[in-house]
């Protein structure tokens, strides 16, 4: 039983598509760019070797209205892990609850609730703290470059609140890189969903079950991240492709200050657009305000995402 999502175009067909969507306002709002993007509570999605760069200990919540009564919500915490690490633990929802059920002979059964969790936890750290902590290697700086992992936990459930209960377990795993050659440069790599699927079996639901091994593709980014001379604007690019044979560009620009921003994207063949705020509260610590726009692909309705992340 894969699972589908008509807002995750060209692997939408294949299993897990709700982790192909995209996560958090300030990506999605530049056009679902990420693997590169400095360090923020929504980085265990995009680039877990992100995590040691974190300004802070941030919890972050993200809340997507969706058309066609679909859910996507987020909830995660993160932590720098001085001198040269980092750690995240999130988790997503995505589904639909109270879907009409017919049988074969077309006469309504009542409603079915469809809900789909994967739970993130991720650890990475940079390269010159792993080899040698603590000292300045003679061709390497420390800060050059860091490496993560995420370990995936995968859960869908499908019941109707009586007999029905169909159920898929599954792990993933994703590992990236991210290098920092100069202060306005990040270059970002990441390789998502190694060995992820969801695992069931009907036996206990249809007279004739079986086991079902739906699983996900293996996706790839590259991207890059500018700070660029003039300190109003930051540009970004990530592209993407899988084995599911599918290729994105995704490009963004955002333009303002550290306080307050409006973003703008192309994220493979739709626009997104962005805002934010970045709010100091008791001298050092800090709310920031996130929201984006994220357009249709196949006429399924528009996405307005909201994002929070506190600065603890």
């Amino acid at each position: 039983m894969a699972t589908t999502s008509p807002v995750a175009a060209g692997n939408g067909g294949y299993a897990g598509a709700y982790l192909r969507i995209g996560l958090g306002a300030p990506a999605l709002g530049m056009g679902n760019i990420g693997v590169a993007l400095p360090a923020d509570g929504f980085g265990t999605y995009y680039n877990p070797a992100a995590m040691p760069w974190l300004p802070a200990k941030t919890v972050s919540l993200s809340y997507s209205f969706m058309s066609l009564d679909r859910r996507f919500n987020y909830i995660g915490f993160a932590l720098p892990l001085p001198p040269a690490g980092g750690f995240s633990a999130g988790w997503i929802y995505s589904g639909v609850d109270n879907i009409r059920a017919y049988n074969s002979r077309g006469e309504d059964v009542g409603k079915i609730n469809h809900g789909l969790h994967a739970f993130y936890f991720s650890f990475g750290m940079k390269l010159g703290g792993l080899l040698n902590p603590g000292a300045r290697l003679p061709f390497i700086h420390p800060d050059f470059i860091a490496i993560g992992v995420t370990l995936k936990f995968l859960l869908e459930n499908i019941n109707d609140a009586a007999e029905f209960d169909y159920s898929a377990k599954g792990v993933g795993l994703d590992i990236g890189i991210l290098m920092k050659p100069t202060e306005w440069l990040n270059v970002g790599y990441q390789i998502k969903d190694l060995r992820s699927a969801l695992k069931s079996n009907t036996n206990n639901i249809f007279e004739r079950g079986s086991t079902l091994d739906n699983a996900f593709p293996v996706s790839q980014r590259v991207g890059l991240f500018t700070r660029t001379p003039l300190p109003w604007l930051q540009l970004g690019y990530d592209f993407e492709w899988s084995t599911a044979g599918d290729k994105k560009h995704h490009v963004g620009v955002a333009v303002g200050t550290p306080a307050a921003r409006l973003r703008a994207g192309y994220d493979a063949n739709r626009l997104t657009f962005g805002a934010g705020l970045n709010l100091k509260f008791f001298k050092k610590h800090h709310i920031i305000l996130d929201y984006a726009f994220v357009d249709d692909v196949f006429g399924e309705g528009v996405s307005h995402v909201f994002s929070w992340q506190f600065e603890l």
